[in-house]
């Protein structure tokens, strides 16, 4: 499912995105069929959260939701289409928001929801949750990025998160099971990256965002007055509670507190925190750092900061939030006779113990993709030569050029694909040397030595330990074949020491190793010499040493075939 999309014509790929991009992998350097390179998106790593449109300076990415064929359907199948409205709706639009619904009424909508009250479901389904034991401490879900990236980039989070529906679907599934609504539903709303949730889930067909529906209205010219109505509205349904104030970054706390004072919260909401602290959950629930709940946010100012529901690039400001959201809360008590306490709040609590079924309103997660392969040492090292780096210096660069935070970080996106060299600012002024590139073949070279002394390296110790041993039995040539064991292994030593300092990187380095393995036959000869064949421990040193010349020369050939090729 594609809900972030990408204009190549528009796009220069200046990497932005794979900068800020909280999600591995998900932004792609590709090329058109003509040749032009732009940063690309793999649907299946990307996380809809959108912080990638905000920060294109080139205007190359935008989203996708379904508000052109929720519009058509709204007038050719009037009243079988019903809608479900975030609480967000009151800082998208500020003062007419009463006004805006009107007019859906008026053009065919049949019911219109109040996902407040979706809200204050969650928030019930979630403390009962805890009291019957079904959960403990978790993160919480009604955030749809925050769901994807632990549903395809780290599953060990999916039983931490809480097995609560979203406040959307929450009340969808009460307006479908309980109020026997059959129509389709339509959500509005801030987020385009809750398509992928009413796709799983099939309970919402039109995923309507704030800021396509602007654009709509603007286009027709169709503006809307302040009714001066406060901030209640005659929903189909009833008018939601403290849930309203799910949209603010600690507003699920302040419902939670509402009805458990004790309860241990910790709130994070904007792209630069949630993500990175989420990677160090685990090791904090370890050491049981972990708080009882953990209300996550993607967007800074929560949904109420959402990529749909911003004009011109630009969120409402903080004030406009702010006094959005505290005229909410005080609408919200008021709707409660003015008092918001513990027996009020069971209530309504109560009534949905009575009518409702908790396992109704419980998910499960699954993972949406496997695992990627983690790179070895050796892969890296590969990477990292082809890209001329061969030193630590050469390799903790870090400018993020690339858009990569760090060069290890890089050389993981090349080895799965995800990047390419030619992103990379050392690369690129390093590929024209010929210095460079003899220099990257010269490693390789190496890489390919280093590799079949180390397969070989198990094997001819062995041999060399069994002539040690072997050749105490053996008086008067003891001290010739203690020395030629000595010599051998001090000469392995040094081959593997010269594969492993890149700082002696050159065509001589292999040639020097190419001369040490000659020397090795030559003390192995002349071992030969000094054993004495008809002993039993003879027979075995002769039988190693048989073994020792066999690998040394199926080494030599390897050195010589490589430097050969390179040549």
């Amino acid at each position: 499912m594609e809900i972030i999309k990408v204009n190549p014509q528009k796009c220069i790929a200046c990497n932005a995105c794979i900068r800020i991009c909280p999600a591995p992998e998900a932004c792609v350097p590709s090329t058109t069929p003509e040749g032009k390179n732009y940063v690309g998106i793999n649907s299946a790593n990307c996380i809809s959260c959108g912080e990638c449109i905000r920060h294109c300076p080139h205007d190359a990415r935008y989203y996708e939701d379904d508000y052109e064929d929720f519009i058509e359907d709204m007038y050719s199948k009037k009243g079988k289409v019903s809608l479900l409205v975030d609480p967000s709706i009151r800082v998208a639009f500020p003062d007419v928001w009463q006004d805006v619904l009107k007019w859906f009424y008026i053009q065919g909508i049949r019911k219109i929801y109040d996902v407040s009250f979706g809200a204050d479901i969650a928030t019930w389904a979630q403390l009962r949750s805890v009291s019957s034991g079904k959960i403990k401490k978790y993160i919480s879900s009604s955030c749809s990025s925050v769901v994807s990236y632990a549903e395809k980039h780290d599953h060990s989070l999916l039983e931490k998160l809480s097995p609560v529906y979203s406040p959307a679907i929450c009340m969808a599934l009460y307006a479908k099971f309980k109020l026997k609504d059959t129509s389709e539903f339509a959500y509005l709303g801030p987020c385009p990256g809750r398509k992928a949730e009413f796709e799983s889930t099939k309970l919402i067909q039109y995923n309507v965002t704030f800021k396509r529906m602007k654009e709509y209205f603007a286009k027709r010219q169709i503006t809307f007055s302040s009714t001066g109505q406060g901030f209640s509205f005659e929903f189909t349904h009833r008018q939601g509670l403290m849930g309203a104030l799910y949209c603010k970054p600690k507003g699920l706390k302040e419902n939670l507190h509402e009805y458990q004072p004790d309860i241990n919260i910790s709130n994070c909401d904007g792209i630069s925190k949630v993500y990175s602290n989420l990677n160090k959950y685990n090791a904090l629930a370890a050491k049981d750092y972990i708080p009882d709940v953990y209300e996550v946010l993607s967007c800074d100012e929560g949904c109420n900061g959402g990529i749909g529901i911003e004009i011109n690039g630009e969120i409402p400001a903080p004030a406009v939030i702010s006094r959005v959201m505290d005229v909410t809360r005080k609408d919200a008590v008021k709707r409660q006779n003015g008092i918001f306490n513990l027996n009020k709040g069971d209530k309504l609590f109560k009534e949905f113990d009575r009518e409702l079924k908790l396992e109704t309103f419980l998910r499960k997660y699954e993972p949406q993709r496997n695992t990627l392969r983690t790179p070895t040492l050796p892969d890296l090292n590969n990477i990292y030569n082809s890209m001329f780096k061969f030193t630590d210096a050469d390799r903790n660069i870090n400018c993020q050029a690339c858009g990569c935070k760090t060069c290890k970080e890089m050389a993981i996106a090349v080895f799965h694909g995800t990047n390419i060299k030619e992103n990379c600012v050392y690369y690129s002024r390093n590929i024209g040397g010929n210095d460079s590139a003899a220099v990257a073949e010269i490693r390789n070279t190496l890489d390919a030595v280093e590799k079949i002394i180390r397969e070989n390296m198990p094997s001819l110790n062995d041999q060399v330990a069994v002539i040690r041993k072997e050749a105490v039995s053996i008086y008067s040539n003891n001290d010739k074949t203690a020395e030629a064991a000595k010599t051998i292994n001090k000469v392995i030593t040094q081959m593997i020491d010269a594969c492993n300092n890149p700082k002696g990187v050159s065509r001589e380095t292999i040639s020097e190793i190419a001369g040490t393995l000659e020397l090795i036959r030559k003390i192995i000869v002349n071992l030969d010499k000094f054993v004495t064949k008809n002993s039993e421990s003879g027979y075995t040193i002769d039988k190693c040493v048989s073994s020792i010349d066999e690998i040394s020369t199926s080494i030599q050939n390897t050195v010589n075939n490589v430097t050969h090729q390179n040549r």
